[in-house]
């Protein structure tokens, strides 16, 4: 019978605590979020600069209750709870990090008076005009709050926040000294969102071919190339195409079906596969890959003339290939060396019978590419790839 009459006192309590406000927040008799938010924050100022303090509990979950979760209703409990040194991290929610780029919406605005944003985006703002009595308050409360708490702890980090709204709050995150807490826990997972983004990827190669074995008889050879595809995590896919040039230095043996061999120096080839990148090491600006491909290559040794009736007779042969790759970033740009080890089989057509396996070692020029991941990086103040 006891549990009764309390489970009765609390509904009456809570009831009675919700008509009250009612009475003084509503304006008209259509339950309007705008109303409510605009007197709720006033006598919030009101309930706080008087010290009653269950009051201004009271009227922020009336709030929350009426209108839902707001960036001026979470900012106030914050602020709250760490006037009372009460604060835990359940107090943030899983939308923490919305609100605070919501909050900096806010402060952008009064830094620059576009106040026309505002009457635009009333609701996204909470229905609490900029730069007003609410704004005001709650700045100058965290400005006095971050000063008695430790500059390394999650709460002078969040006072510090909303006494001006600045970006430091990422760039302090990304230290692991706030690890543990949600705050750095949701930080983690919008940056590793954006990061594991697929990225697109084109770049240009130049370098050499160098031969190996009785395939030095070819001499080594420039190579120009281009590499497209993408970058997903630690992987790289990409398309690749190059072409090797320049004469062989000395004349060589060649041979055509039913036919005997003969001397030669021309020289042009391509290569056309696939390369598949791991990220071995990465940090800041640096990055080494490990890279295997298969490809298609060959090149051609006798060039067509059609006024002499002589048909084009080419070389052919399977690329199996392994090797290293390094990057240095300059934003979403880099510069880089790859070092390729090229298993190949040039006896195959019978057109000439010396065997080798090239070295490939090229300066690469490309860049990387995702709107919505350079965007998301550069809201979270990430600077580093």
């Amino acid at each position: 019978m006891k549990k009764i009459y309390i489970l009765f006192f609390m509904i009456f309590t809570n009831n009675a605590f919700c008509q009250n406000f009612d009475d003084l927040l509503y304006t008209a008799n259509k339950v309007d979020c705008s109303d409510i938010s605009y007197n709720a924050s006033l006598y919030f100022v009101k309930y706080m600069t008087e010290n009653k303090i269950d009051s201004a509990k009271n009227l922020l979950n009336y709030w929350e209750i009426k209108c839902g979760m707001l960036e001026p209703i979470l900012r106030a409990k914050i602020l709250l709870a760490l006037k009372e040194n009460n604060f835990n991290d359940s107090i943030l929610g899983n939308n923490v990090l919305y609100y605070i780029f919501n909050y900096q919406s806010r402060m952008n605005m009064i830094q620059k008076e576009i106040y026309y944003e505002y009457d635009t985006y009333k609701q996204y703002y909470g229905f609490v005009p900029p730069a007003q009595e609410f704004d005001t308050y709650t700045c100058n409360l965290a400005t006095d709050l971050k000063e008695i708490y430790d500059s390394e702890s999650v709460e002078h980090l969040l006072a510090e926040f909303y006494s001006d709204g600045s970006d430091s709050i990422f760039l302090k995150l990304q230290q692991n000294k706030y690890e543990g807490t949600v705050l750095y826990s949701k930080y983690s997972e919008a940056l590793n969102s954006a990061l594991n983004r697929k990225e697109w990827h084109i770049a240009f190669f130049t370098g050499t071919w160098i031969p190996t074995g009785n395939l030095n008889s070819l001499g080594v050879h420039p190579e120009l190339g281009l590499l497209m595809g993408f970058k997903y995590k630690k992987y790289s896919y990409d398309v690749t195409m190059s072409f090797k040039f320049i004469n062989a230095p000395n004349k060589y043996y060649v041979k055509r079906k039913n036919s005997e061999p003969q001397l030669t120096k021309h020289f042009m080839g391509g290569n056309i596969g696939i390369d598949i990148g791991r990220d071995i090491y990465a940090r800041k600006k640096h990055e080494i890959q490990l890279i295997a491909g298969a490809a298609f290559d060959g090149f051609e040794v006798i060039k067509e003339d059609k006024d002499k009736d002589i048909k084009s007779l080419n070389v052919n042969s399977y690329n199996f290939n392994i090797g290293f790759g390094y990057r240095y970033y300059i934003n979403d740009w880099y510069i880089g060396l790859r070092a390729k080890y090229n298993f190949v089989d040039y006896t195959l057509g019978n057109v000439v019978d010396f065997t080798g396996n090239p070295i490939t070692i090229n300066i690469v020029i490309g860049g990387l590419s995702d709107i919505f991941r350079n965007s998301r990086l550069e809201s979270l103040k990430y600077k580093v790839r």
